[in-house]
């Protein structure tokens, strides 16, 4: 008669592990206030999304474009990962609708947001990323949405993400909301911002917002050098990260790569995950991790795995999905062998 030995029965239990990314019970680590996600999911890579809000994760908070939280995070509270609503655009042509006021608050018995997001890049078209809105719309759908969550619910709201305040979108937008709202205007608590370039202008973007709304907290939603090889990115990244953290102003930051290289649509050495899923360098250093061993020649010694996990003191210090699928395929083949031996 067969029957399952005790490593089959070890093996099955195990199995439901295949594909996984998050890591074994450890110590939890203290969050950064100011360091975030932009949670930027793949269909066909879902489990990918756990390693940001792992207990040895330093991120603290993160956004998706979108007013509903992602999907990996359901069962995340706001005190463990804080999630950032976002009004992308508006909803109707004419701005008269209150669809994300109305979606938001319903929702506020299982998950109220401390802040929310504005219009992403109102004065840019659809066609170069923007949510392409006159500042006379973009005024009636924040007095509609936007206005209520702050005075009435004691949210903090961010200014519309405009790409330069000298760009000529601003004032008019300014002017319409307090035409529209008795005089009183449009109150925001943060300016967010978006950044692609290099150091420069980095420095700039934040410069040209301070300049614009001063003692008003900055938020750099968005940023990054895309399309540089591999030592310009790497140099761009620890200088740039370095400056946030020690910039007043700048009240939180998230860097733009949560994805494989083979899905970023800025470069590849801006992604923090390689084709395989595993954490890069700059994935890594985003994480307060060390880089994964290289050779002399700079080659990556290994991918992580099991015996040779990327991250940590040293090299080491997170079991890696490839890790955790490689330990459960063979535990269940090897399961597999003894069953049918009995």
């Amino acid at each position: 008669m067969r029957r399952f030995s005790s490593v089959a029965i070890s093996a099955l239990l195990l199995s439901p592990v295949l594909g996984q990314t998050e890591s074994p019970a450890t110590t939890p680590v203290k969050k950064n206030p100011k360091r975030g996600l932009v949670s930027t999911p793949h269909e066909f890579f879902p489990r990918d999304e756990f390693i940001w809000s792992d207990p040895t994760s330093p991120l603290s908070w993160y956004w998706n474009f979108g007013p509903d939280v992602t999907e990996a995070y359901t069962n995340i509270s706001q005190s463990e990962f804080e999630f950032v609503p976002s009004m992308w655009g508006a909803y109707t042509p004419n701005g008269t609708d209150t669809y994300f006021l109305g979606n938001l608050t319903e929702k506020f018995s299982k998950r109220k947001p401390s802040h929310v997001l504005t219009f992403n890049l109102p004065d840019q078209s659809f066609e170069h990323g923007g949510s392409e809105m006159t500042p006379e719309i973009a005024a009636r759908t924040w007095i509609n949405n936007i206005l209520p969550l702050r005075e009435e619910h004691g949210i903090k709201v961010g200014f519309p993400t405009v790409s330069d305040p000298r760009g000529g979108w601003v004032d008019p937008f300014l002017k319409n909301c307090s035409k529209m709202n008795d005089g009183n205007g449009c109150e925001f608590d943060f300016v967010p911002l978006h950044s692609f370039g290099g150091f420069g202008t980095l420095k700039d973007n934040i410069g040209k917002w301070q300049s614009k709304f001063p003692g008003k907290p900055i938020w750099v939603t968005e940023y990054g050098f895309h399309d540089q090889d591999e030592a310009e990115t790497q140099k761009f990244f620890n200088e740039s990260l370095k400056y946030l953290e020690e910039h007043e102003a700048v009240a939180r930051y998230s860097w733009f790569g949560a994805f494989r290289k083979t899905k970023s649509n800025v470069g590849e050495e801006m992604a923090m995950l390689n084709q395989q899923g595993n954490l890069t360098d700059i994935g890594n250093w985003y994480l307060d991790r060390a880089a994964a061993p290289r050779t002399a020649d700079g080659v990556l010694a290994a991918v992580c795995t099991l015996e040779n996990p990327c991250g940590g003191s040293g090299a080491a210090g997170k079991m890696s999905h490839v890790g955790v699928v490689g330990l459960a395929i063979g535990l269940f083949q090897l399961g597999i062998t003894f069953w049918m031996q009995f």
